[in-house]
C-alpha cells in the first residue's frame, strides 16, 4: 500500500511540474515579445537574404509592436552569424534567417564547427528556395552556357569564379557544375552575393552563380551578362533567360534555400507563436508576391515538420556531394 501511495505521489509531482512548465511557457508566449527582437543574417547587407530579412522585420514589427532589427554578421561561411545565434538567450528574441550552408552543409565541411545545427537550433519556418543564374563578366567572349563551357575547357584553371564563401551552397553547386560539365575553374570566395557581384562587374572574377533579384541592377547596366538559369523552368523575373537544360545541360537544377531558426532551448509555446506568425505573414498574397516571389524566390512555406523533412533530404544530398568532391575546410 505504501509503495502504491509513493508512486501516486511521485506521479502527481511529475504532473504538477509539467503543468507548471507548460503554464509558464504559455504565459511567456502570451507576453512575447517583451523587448526588441533581432534577426541575425549571416551574410553581408544588400544581398538576397538581407533583403528578405528586412521584409520580414518590417512585417513582424507591425504584428508584434516591438522593434525588429536585422543584424548582419557575415563571414566564415555563415559560421560567425550562426554561432552568435546559437549562443543567444533562448527566449525567442533572437532569430536566425538561415540557409543551406548553416543548417545542411557546414557539419560535413568542418570537424570543429562551433555550433551543432541539429542540437543548437529549432526549425521555425522554411520560406523559399532560390535557383541561380549563371552570370559572367562581359569581357568573356561568350553569350551562352555552351560557349562558356567550351571556353572553360580550352582554358582549364584560367577562369576564376566567385562564391559566397568557402563551403557555401554557391561554392558547392559551382563545383558540381564543373564536375558535371568537365571544366576546371579557380575559386575566389567572398562574404556573400553583395560582394561577389561587384567583383564580377569589376572583372576580379569572370563567373559566378547569383540570385536573380540582386543581379538585376548590374544586368540592366550591362556590367554583367547572364547565360542560363539553374531551374527546371524559366523564371517570370527573367523570361528570356534559358534554363541550363534548354542550353544543353540537363540535370543542373541548382538551388539554395532560406528559413528561420531559433535557439533550440526556446520554450515550445514561443516557438509555436513565432512559427505561426511567420506563416501568417508568408501566406499573405501581397507579401508573397512583393517580398518573396519578386526577389526571384520559389515559395516553400514549410512549417516545422515539413521543414525538418526538407532539411533531412538536403543533408543527405550535400553529405554525398561533399564526400565526392573530397572537400574539408578544417
Amino acid at each position: 500500500m505504501k509503495n502504491i501511495l509513493r508512486l501516486a505521489l511521485r506521479a502527481i509531482g511529475v504532473w504538477a511540474t509539467a503543468l507548471s512548465l507548460f503554464s509558464a511557457g504559455g504565459l511567456h508566449a502570451q507576453s512575447f515579445p517583451s523587448q526588441p527582437v533581432r534577426i541575425i543574417v549571416a551574410q553581408a547587407a544588400g544581398g538576397l537574404v538581407d533583403i528578405l530579412a528586412r521584409g520580414y522585420a518590417t512585417e513582424l514589427n507591425r504584428l508584434w509592436d516591438q522593434p525588429v532589427i536585422v543584424e548582419n554578421r557575415p563571414g566564415a561561411n555563415t559560421i560567425i552569424g550562426a554561432e552568435a545565434a546559437a549562443r543567444s538567450a533562448p527566449d525567442g528574441h533572437t532569430l536566425l534567417l538561415s540557409n543551406s550552408a548553416t543548417i545542411s552543409i557546414n557539419q560535413f565541411l568542418y570537424k570543429k564547427l562551433p555550433y551543432d545545427p541539429e542540437r543548437d537550433f529549432a526549425l521555425l519556418y522554411n520560406i523559399a528556395s532560390s535557383a541561380y543564374i549563371i552570370v559572367v563578366n562581359p569581357s568573356l567572349p561568350v553569350n551562352s552556357l555552351r560557349e562558356f563551357i567550351e571556353l572553360a575547357k580550352r582554358k582549364p584553371g584560367e577562369i576564376a569564379y566567385g562564391s559566397f564563401g568557402l563551403g557555401s551552397s554557391s561554392h558547392l553547386e559551382t563545383e558540381y557544375l564543373s564536375a558535371r560539365t568537365g571544366i576546371r575553374m579557380t575559386h575566389i570566395p567572398y562574404k556573400g552575393v553583395a560582394d561577389v557581384l561587384p567583383a564580377l562587374a569589376r572583372g576580379d572574377v569572370q563567373m559566378a552563380l547569383a540570385g536573380i533579384q540582386p543581379a538585376i541592377p548590374l544586368l540592366k547596366a550591362g556590367k554583367i551578362r547572364v547565360l542560363a538559369l539553374t531551374a527546371s523552368v524559366r523564371d517570370p523575373l527573367a523570361p528570356d533567360v534559358p534554363t541550363a537544360a534548354e542550353s544543353g545541360y540537363p540535370g543542373l537544377n541548382l538551388a539554395g534555400w532560406f528559413g528561420f531558426v531559433a535557439p533550440a532551448a526556446t520554450p515550445r509555446p514561443i516557438l509555436d507563436k513565432i512559427s505561426g506568425d511567420l506563416a501568417q505573414i508568408s501566406n499573405r498574397r501581397d507579401f508573397k508576391e512583393k517580398t518573396i516571389m519578386r526577389g526571384g524566390l520559389v515559395p516553400l512555406l514549410q512549417p516545422p515538420e515539413q521543414f525538418a523533412e526538407y532539411v533531412r533530404e538536403e543533408r543527405a544530398r550535400y553529405s554525398l556531394l561533399i564526400k565526392n568532391l573530397n572537400l574539408n575546410l578544417d
